[in-house]
């Protein structure tokens, strides 16, 4: 009936016009960053089963959790390393990558003389830690927020990369597409792996593209893109699980004098310490590339890589 001599207006079936919306959203050829898969698809499991029967696994890694020197000052303070919200999956989790210390701090690339603002560095042993739970072939912060750029397949969603919930998944991952940990380590795919793959199987052909940033001679070098992260949905003691903890050297001691009592909270974790050589006016991300070396040597010399 009309009303007021007013034309009726078409009402939209609301299931119709979210259908509408939806299709559009799983249509966008051009999504800032990988998207979630959207809820009722099933996830696809290309990379579980591309390395499911590779053989032999190169040894177990340890996990490395970077973060800010204010961060980890609280954390040698608490004796552990606390789960914190994420915004991607929506819970509270630790997360850390298997060996690389790839992890990038906000704002890394401006200059400051605090301190607290650079980056420190926790080597973890995980034989102890239990089932993570989640890991993925990637920091998967950077992938949703946009960080890979065009390398990422619009089609391929988060949740497709994913790979079982436990370190053995990784091995057979690093065995697969790198060949060993050293090759790992450094980023450096196998060569000529995608020709290997159909056309069709699109999960690997596009984490192969992503990962291809972390290789060396990469033009936009971004260790993240092929790190393999492992995340924890519980507080991680120090005591029995850190072995090494990178801090400034002049967090430790500087010309006037030594702080006795940070040095005293790393001694009672059961922690050794390695240190870089600190200066003001530097940027966070300046000091990555110490950081990777002292890993790496002590990766090396547990016989790792």
């Amino acid at each position: 009936m009309l009303r007021s001599g007013r034309p009726s207006k078409k009402l939209r079936h609301p299931l119709r016009s979210n259908l509408s919306v939806q299709a559009r959203v799983m249509a966008d050829p051009n999504p800032v960053g990988i998207r979630r898969r959207r809820y009722g698809l099933a996830p696809k499991c290309e990379l579980r089963d591309l390395a499911v029967a590779v053989r032999p696994l190169p040894g177990p890694l340890d996990l490395v959790h970077v973060t800010s020197v204010g961060a980890g000052r609280e954390i040698v303070s608490l004796g552990q390393i606390e789960a914190r919200p994420c915004a991607v999956f929506k819970r509270d989790l630790v997360y850390m990558f298997l060996a690389r210390p790839a992890y990038r701090l906000r704002n890394g690339a401006a200059k400051s003389d605090q301190i607290n603002r650079f980056p420190c560095a926790f080597v973890i042993r995980p034989d102890m830690l239990g089932a993570p739970f989640h890991v993925y072939p990637f920091d998967t912060g950077a992938g949703v927020s946009g960080c890979y750029g065009d390398t990422v397949d619009p089609h391929v969603y988060l949740e497709d990369y994913e790979l079982e919930a436990d370190l053995s998944a990784a091995q057979r991952h690093i065995a697969w597409a790198f060949g060993g940990n050293r090759q790992y380590f450094e980023g450096d795919l196998i060569p000529g792996l995608a020709r290997g793959l159909h056309t069709w199987q699109s999960v690997g052909l596009g984490w192969l593209t992503i990962a291809g940033l972390a290789g060396t001679g990469s033009n936009r070098p971004d260790k993240r893109a092929s790190a393999v992260e492992v995340a924890y949905s519980t507080n991680l003691p120090l005591k029995g699980h850190a072995r090494l903890a990178i801090f400034p050297q002049q967090l430790l001691e500087d010309d006037r004098g030594k702080n006795s009592a940070f040095i005293e909270d790393l001694t009672k974790h059961g922690l050794t310490w390695e240190t870089y050589s600190w200066r003001p006016n530097e940027t966070p991300d300046f000091f990555a590339d110490e950081i990777t070396r002292i890993v790496r040597r002590s990766l090396q010399n547990a016989g790792q890589l």
